[in-house]
């Protein structure tokens, strides 16, 4: 079986199922063109911060609004390298539905969920594949774990990392 480009760990399959919902009544004809445009890098300058997504899509500015937790989730902590636990994505809502987002793009379509916020939020759920604790980050600020073995260059000697 082969690696799925979008939604490759449960907690970016969390932001797939929010952008693909299984609730609605009939298929969202723009999913294929906004998979096309995350498959084809179109989607840059994408920034995750706590509470708001934006990027540039095919020339257009793309901001997403996201609302925050109030309280962490138990058991939510991350290791060194930012991975969470993957049993814990499916007790916790870690993806925002879309009508809860609030969006905005520069584009003329009048949808809030136009190809590209939609495509958006793909990127979005493969840079959370990546390093899963940005699924949480998004929601409430996190300080992000340091890893041990990493050392700020700024605080090494130079006369004393060659020797005297």
């Amino acid at each position: 079986m082969t690696q799925p480009e979008f939604g490759a760990t449960p907690w970016g399959r969390a932001w797939v199922r929010a952008v693909e919902s299984t609730a609605v009544t009939r298929p969202n004809p723009l999913l294929p063109k906004a998979r096309s445009l995350a498959r084809n890098n179109a989607v840059t300058d994408l920034r995750a911060e706590t509470g708001s997504v934006t990027a540039t899509v095919s020339g257009h500015t793309v901001h997403i609004g996201l609302p925050l937790w109030t309280d962490v989730p138990d058991g939510l902590v991350a290791d060194h390298t930012g991975d969470l636990p993957d049993e814990l994505a499916d007790s916790i809502d870690i993806a925002v539905p879309l009508a809860d987002q609030h969006t905005e793009c520069a584009c003329r379509t009048r949808n809030p969920h136009c190809a590209h916020v939609l495509a958006t939020l793909y990127a979005l759920s493969q840079r959370v594949d990546e390093r899963p604790v940005l699924a949480a980050a998004l929601r409430y600020p996190l300080t992000e774990p340091t890893d041990p073995d990493w050392i700020p260059l700024t605080e090494i000697g130079v006369a004393g990392f060659y020797g005297d």
